[in-house]
């Protein structure tokens, strides 16, 4: 592409999409807001375009999908639903930016990926911390060796969902606490530790009433030695820190994934703690800009297939025994 501006479509008015990726489309410098769509019509989807100013509004996915004005969508439809309109937005040659998880199956992310690669158009999960300074300074920190060699990996993070009746409680949805954040954790860890576990063992808790696992605890082994914990849940006072740990140093990271501002980091080596402070943009502004850069054929995506698939493995392998 000659262009330098990317021209989006969003299919759905989410949340995530509301308080997060729509700001931070508007501020990104290659990104224009071409259309916003919802299944039929809604005052939520008049409440966005009337919020968010995009070029067109549709009351259908598909309509959206059929617009040659729109180069790539961002899809932050409930899990469950993400593979199909991947599938149907790299039929019609559309660049995807699909929220975290990518697939709830290895199987459904090989075929996005398949799909995706016949047509001839990107595709990118959503995971925008990754964009982050903080992330980025944190893993040129164990990169650096200042840790010495790393034995130890271990990320939280969790929160008290009180609304029962939220899409991230539906079974028939793929919700659950593993693929709400969980997955977070563990594509950290694996970012961090370099490699992919030779093997996963995993426990939680799966809610009778609702059918999907409330929480998660999920033990990793590496290649290279590192051990690592994720812990997650859906039924705890809000927490959000990651732990490494190697034989000179510790490395702490108390801020949510996707902090804005001042972002800190406690490295403690030899009796003594340091605190770092990392200033942090916003990390949607950041991956919409990247992602798109990558559409225009400047960079590669940050966030790569075999990143994707690593982590989808990881969770069908601990979903799998929190399950039964």
């Amino acid at each position: 592409m000659a262009e330098k501006t990317v021209r989006w479509g969003v299919l759905g008015c989410a949340g995530i999409a509301e308080r997060k990726v729509l700001p931070g489309m508007l501020h990104a410098e290659n990104a224009v807001l071409q259309a916003l769509s919802s299944r039929g019509s809604s005052e939520k989807l008049k409440r966005f375009a009337e919020k968010f100013h995009p070029q067109k509004t549709y009351e259908s996915y598909e309509v959206l999908l059929d617009d040659p004005d729109v180069d790539a969508v961002y899809i932050p439809l409930p899990n469950g639903l993400h593979c199909e309109w991947v599938l149907r937005a790299a039929e019609k040659k559309k660049h995807v930016l699909c929220e975290k998880p990518l697939g709830v199956s290895v199987e459904e992310v090989r075929r996005m990926k398949a799909a995706c690669d016949e047509n001839g158009v990107l595709l990118m999960e959503a995971f925008a911390y990754r964009q982050s300074p903080l992330t980025q300074k944190a893993k040129s920190i164990v990169e650096s060796g200042a840790l010495g060699t790393v034995k130890y990996i271990e990320s939280c993070y969790g929160y008290n969902l009180e609304n029962e009746a939220d899409v991230r409680l539906s079974a028939a949805l793929h919700g659950g606490a593993t693929y709400d954040v969980g997955c977070y954790n563990l594509n950290l860890i694996r970012y961090l530790a370099g490699a992919e576990p030779v093997r996963v063992s995993a426990f939680g808790k799966v809610s009778e009433k609702h059918a999907v696992d409330t929480e998660s605890c999920i033990m990793m082994e590496f290649p290279n030695g590192i051990r690592a914990v994720s812990y997650c849940s859906l039924t705890i006072f809000r927490s959000h820190r990651y732990l490494v740990i190697g034989d000179k140093g510790s490395l702490t990271v108390p801020t949510e994934f996707n902090t804005e501002g001042e972002g800190k980091i406690l490295l403690a080596s030899e009796g003594k703690t340091e605190e770092l402070t990392v200033d942090c943009p916003d990390n949607y502004r950041l991956e919409i800009e990247q992602f798109g850069r990558a559409v225009l054929g400047q960079e590669p995506r940050l966030i790569s297939f075999g990143d994707s698939l690593g982590n989808a493995e990881v969770i069908e392998k601990a979903l799998k025994q929190i399950q039964n």
